[in-house]
Order: structure tokens, then C-alpha cells, then sequence
């Protein structure tokens, strides 16, 4: 599972009508649906997965941010 953070213990439900909001942090990452006419449905945002039981965020996009040195773009490495 490399690139993913196990985000699991940190999501924060809300019940709301027939279903339930999923948070992580102050954002909204998915909904499962509680509807008696429903069949329950977990609905993750693209940046999420569930495997094992466990909920997991992507990483890969805050990994392509950083840049490679401390250093980088400097003359010589001298800033």
C-alpha cells in the first residue's frame, strides 16, 4: 500500500436522513447510504479506498509537490 495513508481512526460520521456522511478532517470523503429501500452503499471520493475494513487516502499527489532537494534551484547548491 505504498503512496497511502491509513486514515481509518480519524473519519467522523454524521447521520443524516437516510445516510451517512463520512469526514476526514473538515472534508467530506463519502456517504453510505441507510435508506430502508436501499441496498447500503459506500461511496468514497476518488481520493479514498476501503480495503481490509480500513479506509485509506491516496498520497500520491502531495508526494509530486516536494521538491527533491532543499537546495533545488540554487547555484550550485549555494542559496
Amino acid at each position: 500500500m505504498k503512496n497511502m495513508m491509513n486514515v481509518t481512526e480519524h473519519i467522523r460520521a454524521v447521520v443524516k436522513e437516510y445516510q451517512i456522511e463520512l469526514f476526514f478532517k473538515d472534508e467530506k470523503i463519502g456517504t453510505i447510504s441507510i435508506s430502508p429501500d436501499e441496498q447500503r452503499n459506500l461511496e468514497l471520493h476518488q481520493d479514498y479506498v476501503m480495503e481490509n475494513g480500513k479506509i485509506f487516502k491516496y498520497m500520491e499527489h502531495l508526494q509530486a509537490d516536494h521538491p527533491k532537494a532543499y537546495v533545488e534551484g540554487c547555484d550550485l547548491g549555494w542559496c
